[in-house]
């Protein structure tokens, strides 16, 4: 047994391209900041009566999946597998000015693709393949990096040997880096102003279940089902305006753009991270009161599907990765 600290913990992800279920190599070994992802066995109890008042004589394992989440700073190249694993679909433009524009977007059925990921520390080594994003939470607030964290959900991992961690530079964003901007329609946002946000939280949820079928304690497939997209903003409190917005119903597209210009690409690029939203439900609107604070407001929101944009969200990653 070896005693370690959790910064000697290593996570790799590798998209399984041959089958799902096929365990893939680490494509990307992922800077993390946390990480909880553990085996997990379930149980089914026994609870016959044997002339006793105990509750219960027996359990036995039904069901082995592995379960959890890690979290980091958002760089501009490996965030891009999370994206893939979230939205399920992308593509990528030819190479201009050293830099390649990838561009994901929400497959329409219920088996996004599949990944393998590994769990590296001084006492053991696995990969858990089949491993499906449930979960993803993207957070700009002041004074920090913009943060991620991810959920996932695979079969049960297997030991596995002779895998090298090797960490890839890259480019950080900050939420300095960020800006927010609302309109009418996906197609307005481009001209319009910038809003003053100091802070956004977006999540992400794919509602993965795991599928079972007799004679196997582990699941045939893990499949993604209803999508949908929520968040929350922070701003200072200065006009009802967005009160006004929540209290009538009015729904409002959004792009946030986080784009490190402190790291130059090539002659006149940089790595971008676009978020773009279709009209999105405003709700829940609030205000803080603290006697000797500066009034803030909150407002959350709901992703809708928009028949004319053919989407409810979708996302553009700027970097030197040529593909994912």
């Amino acid at each position: 047994m070896s005693t370690e600290i959790g910064r000697l913990v290593q996570v790799g992800l590798g998209r399984e391209s041959v089958a799902r279920g096929t365990p893939a190599a680490a494509g990307f070994w992922m800077a993390k900041v946390d990480f909880d992802f553990n085996p997990r066995a379930d149980l089914v109890v026994n609870d016959s009566g044997l002339g006793v008042i105990d509750a219960r004589n027996d359990a036995k394992v039904v069901e082995k999946v592995g379960e959890g989440s890690f979290g980091g700073i958002v760089n501009d190249k490996s965030f891009g597998i999370l994206l893939a694993a979230c939205l399920g679909t992308w593509s990528t433009g030819t190479i201009t000015d050293t830099t390649y524009t990838h561009t994901f977007t929400r497959l329409n059925n219920n088996q996004h693709p599949s990944f393998t990921l590994y769990h590296k520390d001084l006492n053991v080594e696995e990969r858990y393949p089949m491993a499906m994003l449930n979960q993803l939470t993207i957070n700009a607030v002041l004074k920090d990096y913009v943060r991620f964290s991810a959920g996932f959900m695979s079969k049960i991992g297997a030991a596995t040997t002779g895998n090298t961690p090797a960490y890839t530079a890259e480019n950080i964003f900050l939420a300095t880096h960020a800006t927010v901007k609302f309109a009418d329609t996906v197609a307005a946002l481009g001209t319009a102003s910038a809003t003053a946000v100091r802070a956004i939280n977006l999540t992400f949820n794919k509602n993965v279940e795991d599928l079972q079928s007799l004679g196997s304690v582990d699941p045939t497939d893990i499949v993604n089902k209803a999508f949908s997209v929520s968040g929350d903003i922070e701003m200072l409190y200065g006009d009802t305006v967005f009160r006004d917005y929540a209290l009538a119903g009015t729904k409002k597209a959004c792009l946030i753009t986080i784009s490190n210009t402190d790291a130059l690409l090539g002659t006149a690029s940089y790595p971008t991270l676009t978020i773009t939203l279709s009209p999105m439900s405003l709700r829940d609107w609030g205000r803080s009161t603290g006697q000797d604070d500066v009034v803030l407001q909150t407002l959350a929101f709901d992703g809708n599907f928009s028949i004319t944009d053919s989407a409810t969200v979708s996302a553009t990653l700027k970097n030197t990765q040529a593909s994912y």
